[in-house]
């Protein structure tokens, strides 16, 4: 019998609270960059971290994700995590990924900062033997830096490309050969990836890796969240089925959260 031929597949998680033209430019940056033939959404049922303001349900950050990747079939939406708390992580993902795709070499697409971390994840050995990482900068002046929307293995991962007016959703978003990523945030990315190799050397464990060649803009889901009701533009950020789900849905109705100590005014875009 013949195999199956072998498949690039990319895991890309996230608590997506909610997904926005960011992560959408990410994925096509990778997707273009690395020739995949797949990404899978995966979205993180638990929101562990005790910053978030959000009361948005999993069964509703879930069906934004559909909604928002459902136009581009090399995008996949992930089977959705068991009530265990235990299942969002990372390597139980993979694992599960794994045999619903056993014909796969994977790729991991994962923000500077969470990328960081990742000699800290539970069983980073076997997810680091087992993937390469796609590193996506974060630019210097991203006002969600002291912001943490993060779970402890999926980061929300920082918004990269976003056009003046909402791009399309085709495979030019995040690669437009005329736009270089801002070296601050380039340099700081590679001494990241290089700090976290080191990491792993010592310990006689190779990290394959590569930064995504995309531009970094400091928008976040948390400032969707915050001024959903009060700054109608902010609503451009996201796919248009991805509005009008929120509108019918009331998501995002209290925005009583002060802007960041560190930011006097939203960003413009």
């Amino acid at each position: 019998m013949q195999q199956s031929p072998i498949k690039k597949r990319a895991i890309l998680g996230g608590t997506f609270d909610p997904i926005h033209w960011g992560h959408l430019g990410i994925a096509y940056a990778a997707l273009e960059q690395v020739g995949l033939n797949q990404i899978i959404w995966v979205s993180d049922r638990h929101k562990r971290d005790p910053h978030q303001q959000s009361q948005v349900e999993f069964e509703h950050r879930q069906e934004m994700v559909r909604l928002a990747i459902a136009p581009e079939k090399a995008f996949d939406l992930g089977p959705p995590p068991s009530e265990d708390p235990k299942a969002g992580y990372a390597i139980v993902t993979w694992q599960t990924l794994q045999q619903r795709y056993p014909d796969s070499q994977w790729y991991w697409i994962i923000g500077a900062d969470a990328f960081a971390t990742l000699p800290k994840w539970d069983r980073a050995a076997e997810l680091v033997e087992a993937c390469e990482w796609l590193v996506a900068p974060r630019s210097a002046s991203d006002p969600g830096l002291n912001y943490p929307e993060e779970t402890p293995l999926f980061r929300e991962i920082s918004p990269l490309n976003l056009q003046q007016e909402p791009p399309q959703l085709n495979s030019t978003v995040g690669t437009n050969p005329s736009t270089h990523l801002d070296n601050t945030a380039l340099i700081k990315t590679e001494e990241i990836c290089q700090q976290v190799a080191i990491a792993f050397k010592t310990r006689q464990i190779h990290l394959r890796w590569q930064i995504l060649q995309s531009q970094t803009l400091p928008i976040a889901s948390t400032l969707l969240r915050r001024h959903w009701c009060d700054w109608p533009k902010i609503r451009t950020w996201v796919p248009k089925p991805v509005q009008i789900y929120i509108q019918t849905h009331h998501l995002y109705q209290n925005p009583q959260y002060p802007l960041p100590p560190h930011s006097t005014s939203l960003p413009r875009l």
